[in-house]
């Protein structure tokens, strides 16, 4: 027998045809155990205005898929060689709404694989892991986020003194639009503040403002 048999043999002796009942129900029972496991964290984890059921349903379902795949291709060389042809065309256009329910979903496949494999003990330490640090992550504090400041002043010497007092109760501040005209000043400002209430509150006792509207702001900066 030479180099090119001996791989052949150990190739096809590594796909194992003989795939029990009991090893099906005990992959695709832990699947669904640890897919729920997946369901309940998702539920917690996700904020109420961007949670879909729908979405959380489909996390358990990919995760047994998942599992029944790579059992399948498991069991045959020619299943496997089809399988990864046919998934190869596959192509998803539904939009993932953020950056969280992409890494779920990437999990739940994960999830999966790991099981279809057999590696149970990864796949449970892998989930404890992923929790742990999921809600460490959680309570670290956010970064002040970025806001947008209208102020409404007579003059410029109004608009000035307002911008000293915005300079003060800001860590960054930056005008990004004026508007003059011969009646009133309209100044657009950017700015990042953990003292919002006190600038607020500045603001409305100062005589040199008009009015002022504080905007929220999508963008999103470490400064």
């Amino acid at each position: 027998m030479n180099f090119k048999d001996i791989i052949k043999s150990s190739v096809l002796e590594s796909f194992s045809s003989d795939i029990s009942v009991r090893r099906i129900c005990l992959v695709m029972g832990i699947t669904l155990i640890l897919g729920i496991y997946i369901f309940m964290v998702y539920r917690v984890a996700v904020k109420n205005e961007f949670y879909s059921k729908d979405f959380n349903r489909s996390l358990v379902l990919m995760a047994l898929v998942t599992s029944g795949i790579v059992l399948a291709m498991q069991s045959n060389l020619v299943i496997s060689l089809g399988m990864v042809g046919a998934l190869s065309i596959v192509r998803y256009r539904t939009a993932v709404k953020s950056p969280l329910d992409l890494f779920f979903l990437f999990w739940s496949i994960s999830l999966g694989i790991i099981c279809g494999a057999n590696l149970f003990v990864l796949a449970f330490i892998l989930c404890i892991v992923i929790t742990g640090a999921l809600f460490l992550l959680e309570k670290l504090e956010a970064p002040v986020r970025l806001g947008l400041l209208v102020i409404r002043c007579d003059d410029l010497n109004a608009a000035g003194e307002a911008l000293k007092t915005v300079e003060e109760y800001s860590a960054y501040s930056r005008i990004k639009n004026k508007s003059v005209n011969k009646s009133s000043v309209e100044i657009v400002l950017e700015f990042k503040s953990k003292r919002e209430n006190e600038l607020e509150e500045a603001l409305s006792k100062a005589e040199a403002v008009r009015s002022f509207s504080f905007l929220s702001y999508d963008r999103e900066n470490r400064i």
